[in-house]
């Protein structure tokens, strides 16, 4: 009996642990279908729960594709963002190659100062960084743009992933002959290739919904980013909500896409960094 019982309380809780999690799955799903779903309507009302056929239409989606310029507005985030990551995730392996497996003088000091930037709000560097954005003319180009995308979060993500590796293969590879950065290449990020894959996916849906700094440094047209473009699209007194909700659909989609894309080889690369 005390058997029985044993096996029905581990199977009451099994349903319990089920339902939860299918009520936060729920939870999770239904803003992204409500969205989804309030995009193919025109109305002010966001208690607005009526989703039949008659009342749906891609109105709101012809609108946004009817914007002048909207392919150069999607140039321009896919651009950004991509520069973004090959940049960031390029100039922040260096970096915790450099903190993690390079022993110079202040080493630990300046890992240090670095980590403390990230107690500074993006908001408060806005002005010096437009200041010094302008003093070299780069506002409303794709440099002032890119250029301040890598972080301090990038490099510590990069430096924890390289603490990792054993000293013995970096020794191994010395030993061999190699220098620092056929080490890196060859030896490092294909055991950090998890890492740098998350680091990716971190930095893509960063710059492609980043909307404070492009809207400082891109005063043209021709230079705005996608959310900014789809911005411009709301009225002050008389919200449509469909229309809102099309355009967080639009600006949505690419940074999911690119997570699915990435997600299998981030699950590759954690199996091979385990192989090897």
């Amino acid at each position: 009996m005390r058997t029985d019982m044993r096996y029905v309380k581990k199977g009451l809780g099994s349903i319990l642990s089920g339902l939860v999690l299918i009520g936060i799955i729920i939870a999770s799903i239904f803003p992204f279908l409500y969205m989804f779903l309030m995009s193919f309507k025109s109305t002010i009302n966001a208690h607005d729960l009526d989703f039949s056929l008659e009342s749906s239409s891609l109105m709101q989606y012809q609108k946004i594709f009817a914007l002048d310029d909207f392919g150069r507005y999607i140039f321009n985030s896919v651009f950004v963002a991509v520069a973004g990551v090959i940049l960031t995730v390029g100039v922040c392996s260096l970096a915790g190659y450099a903190f993690a497996k390079m022993d110079f003088k202040g080493n630990d000091k300046i890992f240090l100062f670095l980590i403390m930037t990230m107690l500074v709000p993006t908001e408060v560097i806005v002005i010096p960084l437009f200041l010094i954005t302008k003093g070299l003319g780069w506002l409303n180009t794709y440099r002032a743009l890119i250029l301040p995308l890598p972080t301090a979060f990038g490099v510590f993500i990069m430096r924890q992933a390289i603490l990792d590796v054993p000293e013995d293969l970096v020794d191994a590879a010395r030993i061999d002959g190699c220098g620092d950065l056929r080490i890196f290449f060859k030896v490092i990020l294909p055991l950090i290739r998890s890492s740098v894959l998350a680091l990716s996916i971190f930095t893509f849906v960063g710059a492609w919904n980043n909307f404070l700094w492009p809207l400082v440094a891109s005063t043209k047209t021709e230079m705005k980013t996608l959310p900014l473009a789809l911005s411009m699209m709301k009225t002050q007194f008389n919200t449509d909500v469909g229309l809102t909700m099309a355009c967080a659909v639009i600006n949505f989609l690419p940074p999911f896409v690119f997570y699915v894309f990435v997600q299998g080889r981030f699950k590759e690369g954690m199996t091979l960094s385990g192989m090897k």
